[in-house]
């Protein structure tokens, strides 16, 4: 029916609102289910709120509690909010038509289809709005009883799913339902529920016992001995736990008592362990022990398990000390539990192998346990809670690539290791070792599965123990769970890839891969648990480590030392370990049977596992079937043999026949050589280190092997080279037929050979072979001939004929092509001792050692692919089998009071405008120079070329130089006062060449910008004046920087304050930029000394640094000032386009 405007007043309008508003609430879709849902009586009531001027509707939805909607109506449209989610991403929901659809009924009589909605639903719902029938309705019959009835609520469950459902009696008591927030569902066809459930107890339940009684409305409660009635207690409660051992179950059960410590006779408990209610009716709120340590509950008053399910069940739960004694009673209080820590909680995994029909091994099986005081505690659900961690992450799909999952198990056990409780956590930490896990993809989970680790430790560790019943002795047991070593056990006991294999562990199962024994995953399994102390058993054994031994007897071969013949073997504690077994021992899956049935693993320590290597490598293993591929004995070489004499340091047992052990020995510790006496036919006066060299040369002559003689420039190896071979001469080296020594070395080199063969063993027959013709006439009557390399290189066909006894390679690194024609020719040579000289043995590569070494040693390495091979895997074992046949001393060693010198060379880049002006530049000279040499003679060219590369030299600096003008800052000024900044924050102090007056005013502009301290001194210096600024800066407060010209502070100061040396514009010459540098690196100077050189990139001074290793007199002609009467160029017009062409 339609209720006129005068009647609806407030509601008007809502009354004039047309049926086509409820598609202003949601699309059709939306519309239909929220009509569905008014015909289905999900809008619990309309309530008017006059001050907001807006309708207020609970309507039933998916949840436990129906949702609020608010309808309004603004500009002749009605609006609406409500709580679903629904509404929250989209605006619209179901529950606002059906809300609207039940105001339009009420007011217009609006009918749903045929659907006949009852008079006193309707009813109901005008009574929110504070309308009343048009006609006399009857009251329904849901609003009571019956005729004289009293409202009564009388409870039927008191702990359903965490609330309270109850049932009104009599009248229903709207307004109080309404005040405590509780509403009444219908129950339709026809008439209203009148059973309600009451959740949220604990904030709940007191103020509607409080209401109901101040109503006069009793809330009653049936038990077994009668009905009372509900009144909320003044006072709380506190609950301990008793524990009692009843044969071989555990019965648990709640005691109650006052705050005062008065008993209460508690018969049933309210919600989820928010009440408890007596027998007389009063509900006492229970007061959470401290730190909730009485832990979940089941919401039974008494509970009986078995002891293994109890004690599996509070393994996950740890409690203080002080809360174990305080809110638990063991026999009603008439034991105490005894307390265990440490050592006498300790962890253990049981393991056993599954094979299939095959007989093959598919996975372990294992259980993780704790042995407390004889007391087994299944530890199986907190190890599947540490795994759930990882695997129930919002992770998306981090757990699908090995690396990732590889990466996850290495960072949660680095963290295992560093986290401390207490401590802030600090993940990032370990971004940089971890980063695709600390990526956007993966951080957030990775963060949580790292919190959730922390706070299972925070809880577990420390004043934390566990509850354990031990039926057989009648007593429980209080333990630490070692939760730390188990979490890191857990992470470390396999090698998981994939989810699929956490899942597998997770569920007590270690899969083996195919075709494998599975004895290599139990040996992780038992390095990990032994490393964290943790017991492993198998198949109910104990399994137990013994040491792995190798021991190897070499006899030689024949009546020398050059072959050995090997007799290794191995043992495990008391058992020699067959051949046949040794194929599983070296891939790691031996695992032996003691006597007693027990599992014994071989201990391989660091030694034994490099000799179970060599066992493999040297004596050439097959893995596939564990023999020798060669019968035995192995036949190993003298230099192999080094490999093996190695092995000794690890404890490796290797005997070898006196003889061949003495040379051994005498050649791996240099200081047993014997002391060598120079010879008399040679002049030099030898220093200590040199007579060291010529004993350590003769003694590799003396037992045939080679020498590769590595000293620094200038320590004198050409003078050992001819004390040992004079030496040689005397004790009676010669040979029928031709030279027996021939030193190979560059052209360049020749005569200065020759010459320190004059003036140190004039008495020695030295010719030299430049020419092919040379040969017969210098073998025939030299004792030493001299030759270059392209001299053996060319002739090597006549050569390789001829024996030699000694055959010298000075600057041996001209062999460190090992496919060059120069080093293929050197091998050829035929002779009986080879000895290398070279500063640099190796410059780019390992190839280049191997080249240099082979020559010196033909044979130390075997072929080159074996040498790759074996340096990749094991590049100490190439260290060690060369490091005798190497020495090598350098002048920081052998002269202790020069100070360490390091040099480097920096290039940097032009910037655009400067190489815009370079390349004009260059265009300019080049025209300057065509001009010169085409007008002028050759010297007069020379020296306008050489001022017209100046200019060039100075763009490099800075354009500014030329009277350009830059908009940045040259590269050299910018990069020099970035490290000038750099070393005042780190206290050094640097001199700064350069050659242009305009280069020093660059620099101090830019240096005065940025605020550095600094002292120059030029050529425009007054002398009087010089010595002081010399002294301030030598002084501890001086300023840190000193700028100078080339010419005016490159010779007589002493500058040892400085550490630091810059050439801003390299010197040509190196001698003269040498002294600059020695103004700091002299003595004096007690800190290592950094040189850098700035050189611009594709320019002149870049073609000038390669030009000098060419032609020696550049260096000269390029520091002569232009014009001057001693200039001379020396320089051809092709050394000068050169130059040009940077």
């Amino acid at each position: 029916m339609r209720s006129d405007e005068a009647k609806l007043g407030r509601l008007a309008d809502f009354a004039q609102l047309d049926l086509g508003e409820l598609y202003y609430l949601g699309d059709r879709r939306i519309v239909e289910r929220g009509l569905r849902y008014f015909r289905d009586y999900a809008v619990d009531s309309l309530f008017w709120d006059g001050r907001a001027k807006r309708i207020t509707a609970l309507v039933s939805g998916s949840g436990y509690a129906p949702y609020e909607v608010l309808l309004w109506v603004r500009d002749g449209h009605v609006e609406h909010e409500c709580e679903c989610p629904a509404w929250d991403s989209y605006g619209a929901c179901k529950h606002g038509v059906a809300a609207l659809a039940a105001v339009f009924a009420v007011l217009n009589g609006f009918q749903v289809g045929s659907q006949q909605i009852p008079e006193d639903y309707l009813q109901e719902l005008r009574s929110g709005l504070g309308l009343s029938s048009g006609e006399a309705l009857p009251e329904p019959e849901s609003k009571s009883g019956g005729k004289g009835d009293t409202t009564s609520f009388t409870v039927i469950d008191l702990s359903s799913y965490g609330g309270m459902r109850l049932r009104v009696r009599g009248a229903i008591p709207y307004d109080l339902l309404k005040s405590a927030g509780l509403h009444l569902p219908h129950s339709y066809g026809g008439g209203q529920s009148r059973e309600l459930f009451m959740g949220a107890l604990s904030r709940t339940l007191k103020p509607f016992l409080h209401k109901a009684k101040k109503a006069g409305i009793p809330v009653r409660w049936r038990s077994g001995e009668g009905e009372v009635e509900l009144t909320m207690a003044t006072r709380n409660c506190r609950a301990r736990k008793d524990y009692a051992l009843r044969g071989d179950k555990v019965v648990r059960h709640y005691v109650f008592e006052t705050i005062k410590g008065d008993a209460l006779d508690v018969v049933e408990l309210i919600g989820e362990f928010d009440f408890a209610l007596d027998a007389d009716g009063r509900v006492y709120r229970i007061q959470q022990a401290k730190g909730d340590s009485l832990g979940p509950h089941d919401g039974a008053l008494v509970h009986s398990s078995s002891v293994d399910s109890f004690n599996r069940y509070e393994v996950l739960h740890g409690r203080t000390e002080a809360a174990l004694q305080e809110d638990f009673r063991f026999q009603g209080e008439s034991m105490q539990p005894l307390f265990f820590t440490g050592d006498a909680c300790q962890l253990q995994v049981d393991c056993s192998l599954w094979r299939n029909a095959a007989g093959e091994a598919e996975y372990w099986e294992f259980r993780c346990g704790l042995e407390v005081d004889g007391v087994r505690v299944d530890l199986d659900g907190m190890f599947l809670n540490m795994l759930d961690v990882t695997l129930h992450a919002y992770s998306g799909n981090m757990l699908s690539a090995k690396r990732r999952v590889t990466a996850l198990m290495d960072l949660i056990r680095r963290f295992l290791a560093d986290y401390k409780p207490g401590e802030e956590f600090e993940p990032s930490v370990y971004a940089r070792d971890f980063s695709e896990l600390y990526g956007a993809n993966y951080r957030h989970a990775v963060l949580a599965i790292l919190r959730r680790h922390a706070a299972m430790i925070t809880e577990m560790e420390g004043d934390a123990y566990a509850l354990a019943a031990d039926a057989k002795a009648g007593r429980f047991l209080c333990y630490e769970v070692p939760v730390r070593h188990l979490a890191m056990l857990v992470h470390g006991m396999a090698e998981p890839g994939s989810r699929r294999d956490l899942y597998d562990l997770a569920e007590g199962r270690i899969t083996v891969r195919r075709g494998s024994s599975g004895s290599s995953a139990l040996k992780r399994l038992i390095g990990v648990a032994q490393h964290l102390g943790v017991r492993v058993r198998v198949d109910e054994l104990p399994v137990r480590s013994e040491p792995l031994s190798i021991s190897v007897d070499a006899k030689a071969s024949g009546n020398d030392i050059d072959w050995f013949a090997l007799h290794p073997s191995i043992a495990c504690g008391e058992r020699t370990i067959e051949p046949e077994e040794w194929r599983d021992l070296i891939r790691g899956e031996l695992l032996l049977r003691g006597e007693d049935g027990a599992l014994i693993m071989p201990e391989a320590g660091e030694g034994e596992a490099a000799g179970l290597e060599a066992l493999a490598s040297m004596l050439r293993v097959d893995r596939m079937t564990g023999q020798l591929e060669a019968g035995e004995p192995a036949q190993v070489s003298r230099l192999q043999m080094l490999d093996w004499i190695a092995l000794r340091r690890h404890g490796v047992k290797v005997e070898l026949p006196q003889e061949a052990e003495e040379v051994f020995q005498s050649l791996l510790h240099l200081r047993q050589l014997p002391e060598y006496e120079p010879p008399e036919g040679c002049a030099a006066e030898l220093r200590g280190y040199q007579k060291a060299g010529c004993a350590w040369i003769d003694f590799l002559f003396r037992h045939r092997f080679g020498a590769c003689l590595a000293d620094d420039m200038g320590l004198g190896k050409t003078v050992q080279t001819i004390s040992f071979l004079v030496a040689s001469f005397e004790r009676g080296l010669s040979q029928k037929h031709g030279a027996p020594v021939l030193i190979v070395l560059p052209p360049s080199l020749v005569f200065n050979w020759l010459d320190e063969w004059q003036r140190f063993a004039p008495g020695v027959k030295v010719r030299d072979c430049l020419k092919k013709s040379d040969w017969d006439h210098a073998l025939a009557e030299a004792e030493v001939v001299l030759t270059t390399y392209d001299r053996v290189r060319l002739d090597i066909r006549e050569l390789e004929k001829k024996r030699f006894q000694i055959v010298v390679f000075d600057e041996a690194h001209n062999l460190k092509n090992i496919s060059a024609a120069r080093t293929r020719a050197a091998a050829r040579l035929n002779r009986r001792f080879t000895l290398c000289l070279t500063g640099t043995p190796v410059e780019n590569n390992a190839s280049e050692f191997y080249s240099v070494l082979s020559a010196a040693v033909p044979g130390i390495f075997g072929t080159h692919k074996d040498f790759k091979e074996v340096f990749r895997k094991r590049p100490d074992q190439i260290l060690g089998r060369a490091r005798p046949f190497i020495l090598r001393r350098t002048k920081k060693a052998i002269l202790k009071e020069l100070p360490k010198k390091e040099e480097q060379v920096l290039h940097l880049q032009m910037t655009p405008i400067q190489k815009e002006i370079y390349t004009r530049t260059v265009a300019e000279v080049r025209e300057e120079i065509a001009e010169a040499f085409a007008d002028k003679p050759e010297q007069q060219a020379g020296i306008v070329a050489l001022a017209a590369i100046l200019r060039l030299r100075q763009v490099c600096v800075s354009p500014a130089l030329l009277g350009k003008e830059m908009p940045d800052v040259a590269p050299k000024f910018a990069y020099m006062a970035d490290k000038l900044e750099e070393l005042h924050s780190e206290g050094h102090a640097a001199l700064v060449f350069s050659q242009f007056i305009g280069g020093l005013d660059g620099l101090e502009a830019e240096a005065a910008a940025r605020g550095l301290d600094y002292l120059r001194m030029d050529g425009r210096t007054p002398v009087a004046k010089r010595k002081g600024i010399v002294a301030e800066f030598q002084s501890a407060g001086g300023p840190p920087f000193f700028l100078i010209s080339l010419k005016t502070g490159g010779v007589g100061l002493n500058l040892t304050r400085a550490n630091y040396v810059f050439h801003l514009d390299p010197w040509w010459n190196p001698a003269v930029e040498n002294q600059a540098t020695d103004r700091a690196h002299r003595i004096g100077q007690r800190q290592a000394v950094f040189v850098q050189r700035l050189i611009m990139e594709h320019s002149i001074e870049s073609r000038m640094m390669e030009l000098k290793n060419r032609k020696a007199d550049l260096f000269r002609q390029l520091v002569e000032v232009p014009g001057a009467k001693s200039a001379r160029s020396g320089l051809s017009r092709e050394d000068f386009e050169y130059l040009l062409e940077g």
